[in-house]
């Protein structure tokens, strides 16, 4: 039987955007992302890591680096019991013309055809236009989060309509008013 899924961006979404993170210190959830991450697991979403790291690719952050970091990231949700099924990162750099960097959708597109995915009833979540344009790509719903994002609404969103939410618990609020999955 399909599943809803969320992906999640990580950085500014889940954890606090230190611009390039490269030491493990720097991981730090963002306010109320435990407490919404755990809520819609319990809502029965499997959660899913989709995150361009172009870091890695420009050479800003190194490979090791960008381990640490991750394995970090990966301690801290299994300490507070979230499950996250698949990490999907982009390496690539913007001008690179990948595929797979969003709001590109093959990383998205291979976990849906890896997992039992209902796609219509899945979210991506981000702080980032690129992150709502993703959703609307493949059949999802995109959720803009925080108030980072000062670009105006790309023309690709005209006429979609948006939730825009400036924290964790107007997320939940709004996800747990839908009807369940």
């Amino acid at each position: 039987m399909s599943r809803p899924a969320i992906f999640l961006d990580r950085d500014g979404t889940i954890i606090e955007d230190t611009h390039y993170p490269k030491e493990p210190s720097q991981v730090k959830f963002l306010n109320g992302a435990v407490t919404a991450l755990k809520k819609l697991q319990q809502k029965g979403f499997l959660l899913f890591v989709i995150s361009n790291q172009s870091g890695v690719g420009r050479g800003i952050i190194k490979d090791d680096e960008f381990k640490k970091v991750h394995q970090r990231f990966c301690e801290l949700l299994q300490a507070d019991k979230i499950s996250i099924e698949e990490f999907a990162y982009c390496f690539h750099k913007p001008e690179d013309a990948c595929s797979c960097r969003k709001p590109e959708t093959k990383l998205i597109r291979d976990l849906v055809a890896q997992y039992d995915i209902d796609i219509k009833a899945s979210f991506t979540i981000g702080d980032k236009w690129s992150d709502v344009i993703l959703g609307l790509r493949v059949g999802a719903q995109g959720i803009l989060l925080g108030g980072r994002n000062q670009e105006e609404k790309p023309a690709e969103l005209e006429g979609v309509i948006v939730p825009v939410f400036s924290n964790w618990n107007e997320v939940v609020g709004y996800l747990g008013s839908l009807t369940p999955p």
